[in-house]
């Protein structure tokens, strides 16, 4: 990495610190020296009570310190030294008022600074938490490698409603994106049960309908859990389901009947929006799935097991798999946001630059106010791996 953006940071950092200090001492210094070339009568010089509080607002705690000390000792100059034309009630008065108002400058600087301290604490616990729930993308296996991002629609949350992972197992790579019925925070439970429930069986199970069974039981379990039942005494526990995609590669030998660098690819949908597969030409399909499936949490509804789809993919082709708060992502006049339109126009660009594009493309569509949580999924060829080239990163 270059040092020039890195030093352009610490450029812009310190200014950010460092303007508001000069503005504030400024602001002192004019008032001061504006006060000394006016009339007595003119008492200018209440005003500089402004500075200490106004440090204490915008300033760091220790430039807050120094704007009251400096206010302090420039007003115990200008009415208990320097001038003796009032009185020494006045003097004395202004003094002491002076000392209250810095004092509590000081005091709320302080306050906020422990305030700060402690919603950094509480937000770096929390990102350890959540992180722990999803990863971080891109994600890695032997085979593919998985790159997207993440955005939660409740502010100050890393994560919301939506879910995914990536897992190699014995039996090749598996790859989940789902969707918990909901937003925001209180949604985790569900998401991390079927998370739990994906990671155990993705190892032990081979075919992935009988992991989206294990999904399901997994949050069956939750929803007849104590502590579920506990918060939704007043709701309707049936109405929670999670939408799923279900992706694997098949590392049978048996299974690779294609061409060489191929990659044989099962879905499993479960009422999940459908992936779209990016050529190497740049061309853009929709992977529909003839019968989709009931999301989690539906699936006793029927008796018919979810049906299984085999798509294999030609080399260097991406499979872009997203949630529906992207596709139902509405603008400022209430239209959908239109992905098969954008990725069409963006499919021959590199995997990182596409994602960047999608997410401030999407920003700008919805005006930064996203309705719902929003992850999107990009899979491709690991570098290495087969004789495919891995896709463009």
């Amino acid at each position: 990495m270059s040092r020039s953006p890195i030093r352009a940071e610490v450029r812009a950092a310190v200014s950010r610190r460092l303007l508001p200090f000069a503005l504030v001492l400024a602001y002192l210094v004019a008032v001061v020296v504006v006060d000394l070339r006016t009339p007595a009568y003119l008492r200018l010089d209440v005003y500089a009570a402004l500075a200490p509080v106004t440090a204490a607002a915008v300033c760091t705690y220790r430039q807050t310190v120094f704007v009251g000390l400096v206010d302090f000792f420039l007003m115990v100059a200008h009415h208990g030294v320097l001038t003796a034309e009032s009185s020494p009630v006045n003097r004395v008065g202004s003094v002491l008022g002076n000392i209250l108002i810095v004092g509590a400058a000081i005091t709320v600087a302080r306050l906020r600074r422990d305030g700060d301290a402690l919603l950094e604490r509480v937000r770096a616990t929390g990102e350890a938490a959540q992180r722990a729930l999803l990863r971080p993308l891109p994600l890695r296996t032997h085979s593919v490698v998985v790159d997207g991002f993440y955005v939660s629609s409740q502010r100050d949350a890393l994560v919301g409603g939506d879910i995914y992972e990536v897992v190699d197992t014995p039996y090749g790579t598996r790859v989940l994106i789902g969707d918990v019925r909901g937003k925001g925070l209180g949604t985790l439970g569900a998401g991390a049960a079927v998370l739990t429930a994906f990671r155990e069986a993705a190892y032990h199970r081979r075919d992935l309908d009988s992991g989206v069974a294990a999904m399901e039981q997994g949050l069956t379990r939750y929803h007849r859990s104590a502590e579920y039942q506990a918060r939704t005494a007043d709701a309707h526990a049936a109405e929670e389901f999670v939408t799923a995609l279900v992706m694997g590669t098949e590392e049978d030998p048996a299974a690779r009947d294609g061409s060489p660098g191929e990659v044989p690819v099962v879905f499993v949908d479960c009422g999940h929006p459908s992936p779209f597969l990016i050529g190497a030409d740049g061309g853009v399909r929709e992977l529909r799935a003839t019968e989709p499936g009931l999301p989690l949490g539906l699936g006793e509804l029927v008796d018919a097991p979810r049906s299984r789809q085999r798509v294999t993919l030609p080399p260097d082709c991406r499979v872009l798999a997203c949630t529906d708060g992207v596709t139902e992502a509405r603008g400022r006049d209430g239209g959908f946001y239109p992905l098969a339109e954008r990725l069409d126009a963006w499919a021959a660009l590199p995997t990182p630059e596409l994602l960047e594009r999608l997410r401030a493309d999407l920003a700008a569509h919805t005006g930064g106010r996203l309705q719902d949580d929003v992850a999107v999924l990009v899979v491709e060829r690991a570098p290495g791996s087969g004789t495919g080239s891995g896709g463009r990163r």
